[in-house]
């Protein structure tokens, strides 16, 4: 079973729904409407106690399914008062994490065969926050979460934990799972997306997510429309309506590329740049830079980024002093775009 959430006229509703099989298939269905306030069907004793209405077990006995009470607390404890949940984290089942064992040669095959690479993006992404996907394949045992589940499932399940991450990380997570970094062979790529043509990414984006949305294989087991599906809408929205956020990137790349060559240690915070030190850097006026708005920097800085990348011969000196200048304006023109 698994808590379901949809959007309703501005409006959450909580469903609790489960995956079955129907032959080779993975489906879902609805088991039991828990409305706008999941709070309301968890019940408190003294200070650290709860449980959950018994309205929920009946509706659910209804449907022919005999919950295991602590599976069902599991399911809401996410609506449990958080003072409550502070005082009883402590009596939790830590040992339970203990017992995690590395996945058999015959579970990571498995692994491998029934999830698909986009889930595994993601869930690579969540849980370590990388943008580089290279060494995606060497998690494989984090994957197995995935087996098992209907497309709905799953989909919920990346909706939940998404919740986590911060507006100025959504741009970066698009970037990472649709694996945006395979169209571009600057060594950058993989670190620094700011620095890349944001027009091709911009085009490689939309056919990544057009490819996901017509594969077949991704969609096994729900039913889809001809439009682009409600679960992938969000990450359009994720993409076109936020930015990278300043420093995201090309910061350690910079630090990275610094020890790499022991020149020197690098400052653990960025000097401060003039308006007109910046200009010089850019190579433009110091009024043709104050009249430029944040995407117009933004495409001056990538257009100099590729001049000045030493791996397009520059130095990387002057490299770095154009990092600099470029997140001195980016600190200054917050909310200026």
């Amino acid at each position: 079973m698994y808590l379901a959430r949809r959007f309703v006229r501005n409006h959450i509703l909580y469903t609790i729904r489960e995956s079955y099989p129907d032959g080779d298939v993975l489906r879902h269905r609805d088991l039991l409407e828990l409305g706008r306030n999941p709070q309301q069907y968890i019940l408190y004793g003294d200070s650290m106690t709860f449980v959950i209405d018994d309205m929920v077990a009946e509706g659910l006995k209804k449907k022919g399914i005999n919950v295991d009470p602590f599976e069902l607390e599991e399911l809401l404890y996410p609506f449990v008062d958080p003072a409550v949940r502070e005082r009883i984290d402590s009596f939790a089942d830590r040992g339970k994490h203990r017992r995690w064992q590395p996945a058999s040669r015959e579970l990571r095959q498995r692994i491998l065969d029934e999830t698909h690479p986009f889930d595994r993006r993601r869930a690579h992404f969540l849980r370590f926050g990388q943008t580089d996907q290279r060494n995606l394949m060497r998690s494989v045992s984090l994957f197995r979460m995935l087996l098992d589940k209907s497309r709905d499932e799953i989909e919920q399940y990346f909706l939940y934990h998404e919740m986590a991450l911060r507006p100025n990380e959504y741009k970066m997570y698009m970037y990472a799972i649709f694996n945006l970094q395979a169209f571009f062979t600057e060594s950058f790529a993989h670190t620094m997306p700011e620095a890349l043509s944001a027009e091709q990414m911009d085009s490689h984006f939309l056919d990544r997510i057009c490819a996901i949305d017509s594969d077949e294989q991704f969609w096994r087991g729900l039913e889809k429309s001809d439009t682009l599906h409600e679960y992938l809408v969000r990450y359009v929205i994720m993409y076109f309506d936020y930015s990278f956020a300043t420093g995201s990137g090309w910061e350690q790349y910079i630090r990275n590329f610094m020890d790499s060559r022991r020149r020197y240690t690098p400052p653990k915070s960025a000097r401060r740049m003039s308006m007109g030190e910046a200009a010089t850097v850019f190579g433009v006026s110091r009024a043709e830079l104050a009249a430029m708005d944040m995407k117009e920097i933004k495409r001056l800085f990538r257009k100099k980024a590729r001049e000045l990348h030493p791996d397009k011969g520059g130095e990387h000196e002057a490299f770095i002093e154009l990092a600099t200048a470029y997140q001195e304006l980016c600190r200054t023109r917050i909310g200026k775009r």
